[in-house]
């Protein structure tokens, strides 16, 4: 179970991340950047944003960019970056970890979860901006 810290951030132990339970709360696609004159056949980039939240108290939120990639698989979406996060990740001894490795180590558990599905179907269902 993840604690309240001085420093702004839940801590939870490194070890307990697997039994934190994740909900998708949004995701969305990034506008497209505004380019002068597009090219017929030119790629096209498909990115977004989804943010996920533990129904835990106290609330914990994690989100990350994603982009779509082509695989050998056919294609699908890929984290980009380190994720955001009010979480803290903590050794056995309670001692925080430093911040880029706590980020890792979230990374690693973002990228071993079905997270890819559920962003996708909510960024096609999300609004588009005018």
């Amino acid at each position: 179970m993840p604690v309240f810290s001085a420093d702004g951030y839940l801590h939870l132990p490194r070890r307990g991340l697997e039994r934190i339970p994740l909900q998708h709360l949004m995701s969305g696609m990034d506008d497209e950047p505004a380019v002068a004159a597009p090219r017929c056949g030119g790629v096209a980039v498909l990115s977004g944003y989804t943010e996920w939240i533990s129904p835990l108290e106290p609330a914990l939120s994690i989100g990350w960019d994603w982009a779509w990639q082509n695989t050998p698989a056919g294609g699908g979406l890929v984290r980009q970056g380190l994720p955001r996060t009010n979480l803290l990740l903590v050794s056995d001894t309670q001692e925080p970890l430093p911040l880029e490795e706590s980020l890792e180590t979230l990374a690693r558990f973002i990228d071993a979860i079905d997270w890819q599905r559920p962003a996708w179907q909510a960024a096609c269902q999300a609004p588009m901006a005018a």
